[in-house]
């Protein structure tokens, strides 16, 4: 099996990336990967195991696919991460499109210290944090520019697709957005996208919720077509309240005004190029 075009979703990470990867898999002209976040470029244990592994997670069919879909926002977690992926990629003949869905640096942030926090990674660099600054890795991990650029000059700017998490948001209708990535992957951009579900929502990472227990539960495909009668208000509601933890959540102290000042300055020629260079509109972002 040979596939022709890969579409990657490399970022950010608690961007909207697990909707926008479960979205675009409904599209009959992508193959959806059977593991979500492959790592394959950037994990030395995947990669050792070769490209012939990489193509299997896909069920290709080259009478109707047009696009193999995977989403590895790790790939832009660090200069180091996509440095690798970046050098690795360029070794594989294949026709590759990269999605870059980009959200408010602050609020990325932010999401951040409270999932890593609850996982254990982040206590280490929320050590390093003082009241008036955060550690330079964090900062590094939003430098969308910076990390654009390495993917534009190592392939192409048509290669590259850069989105705002924050037009998957209803009330920017999504299906504009929708439409921008089916230009750019090349599919038919006429096909009705079920938008409804918000996949890796708050809390989502959270072991402790009535919501983990009842998706894991045995019969949790029987419960996914009840769940589908109810109309979408009451589902949201209910979504949000069954992602509540059982568990007192570990608390993380906000970002203070002088952090949120120290990473809005340390950002200045970033987002300057992205409203220049990139042509995006980021007077939602606040910075």
């Amino acid at each position: 099996m040979t596939v022709n075009k890969i579409g990657i979703i490399i970022g950010v990470q608690k961007g909207g990336t697990s909707s926008l990867f479960k979205y675009l898999s409904q599209h009959p002209q992508v193959s959806e990967c059977k593991i979500k976040e492959t790592d394959f470029f950037l994990k030395d244990s995947k990669w050792t195991q070769g490209f012939e592994y990489y193509e299997d997670l896909w069920e290709w069919d080259p009478k109707k696919h047009l696009v193999a879909l995977e989403a590895s926002p790790n790939y832009t977690v660090s200069f180091n991460a996509v440095t690798t992926t970046i050098q690795r990629i360029q070794t594989i003949d294949r026709e590759f499109k990269f999605i870059y869905i980009l959200r408010d640096p602050i609020q990325k942030i932010e999401s951040m210290r409270v999932q890593g926090t609850y996982h254990g990674w982040y206590s280490p660099l929320l050590a390093k944090e003082t009241l008036d600054n955060v550690p330079l890795e964090v900062i590094e991990s939003v430098r969308y520019a910076t990390i654009a650029d390495k993917f534009t000059q190592s392939f192409s700017k048509d290669s590259l697709l850069l989105l705002k998490t924050d037009g998957l948001n209803r009330k920017n209708s999504p299906e504009l957005l929708m439409n921008e990535a089916c230009r750019f992957l090349d599919i038919d951009s006429s096909f009705k996208f079920n938008l409804e579900t918000i996949h890796n929502a708050r809390n989502s990472y959270r072991k402790d919720t009535a919501w983990k227990f009842l998706t894991e539960a045995k019969y949790a495909e029987y419960l996914r077509n009840v769940w589908k009668i109810f109309p979408t208000s009451l589902k949201e509601n209910a979504r949000t309240f069954l992602k509540k933890p059982f568990n007192k959540q570990k608390v993380v102290p906000p970002l203070t005004k002088e952090q949120k000042e120290f990473i809005r300055d340390a950002l200045k020629d970033e987002v300057r190029k992205l409203e220049l260079e990139y042509e995006l509109n980021l007077a939602s972002w606040n910075l």
